[in-house]
């Protein structure tokens, strides 16, 4: 048997989403929307229960999830949302080149290294010449970060781009990451705060404050 088949995700197929319950993330993804800049059609990784499938939608941009759980699959399903149900851990059910854009929202930190490298390889031969996969995972340089005993596979956004680069990306850009806030957030600069966190970044690209670990990566 094929490794990939050996190795398949079966600790997924149920997921606890209730923290997730009565939270409102359509302002969250229109943020993740705007730095991602997706090129459509969009494919996603572990899409969950559709929020940013429902963001893509608004903004009238053809996109697909992938995902495991019998939750998020009902969720989306009585939303209308596109999903297909699939264990990204195995080949995708898309043929090579289908997609402009991919997108992997702290997805990849809930598979072993090894299968996460083989997902970066299989999320390449689904873009078509020229497309980008968008990756955030948690930074392990951020507390929180270890409070999911789910968290197995955590790296820093110099090693996300290591393993990227690994995976046959031409390029990787580390643009997208964010200092953490170094002040008071109760002084509620907003705006301000995620611009000056960005340019804090590509000033100082210091691994140990990125508030997040993530990356573009274009085939």
């Amino acid at each position: 048997m094929d490794q990939a088949f050996r190795d398949r995700d079966r600790r997924h197929l149920t997921y606890d989403y209730s923290r997730y319950r009565g939270l409102d993330y359509g302002g969250f993804y229109e943020v993740m929307y705007r730095r991602m800049r997706p090129v459509p059609p969009i494919v996603e990784l572990g899409s969950g229960l559709g929020f940013f499938l429902d963001c893509a939608r608004r903004h009238d941009v053809r996109a697909v999830g992938i995902e495991s759980s019998r939750e998020g699959i009902a969720t989306s399903a009585a939303r209308r949302l596109p999903v297909v149900r699939g264990d990204i851990t195995v080949p995708f059910p898309f043929r090579d080149d289908a997609f402009g854009s991919a997108f992997a929202h702290h997805v990849l930190e809930h598979v072993p290294p090894t299968v996460a490298r083989r997902v970066m390889m299989e999320v390449r031969r689904v873009l078509k010449p020229g497309g980008f996969l968008f990756v955030v995972s948690p930074n392990p340089f951020v507390e929180s970060a270890h409070d999911d005993p789910d968290h197995i596979n955590l790296f820093t956004p110099r090693e996300l781009r290591r393993d990227l680069r690994a995976a046959g990306y031409r390029r990787v850009s580390l643009g997208t990451n964010y200092w953490l806030p170094f002040w008071d957030p109760r002084t509620r600069l907003g705006q301000i705060t995620r611009l000056a966190s960005g340019a804090l970044w590509k000033v100082a690209p210091i691994d140990r404050f990125a508030g997040a670990s993530s990356a573009m990566a274009w085939k």
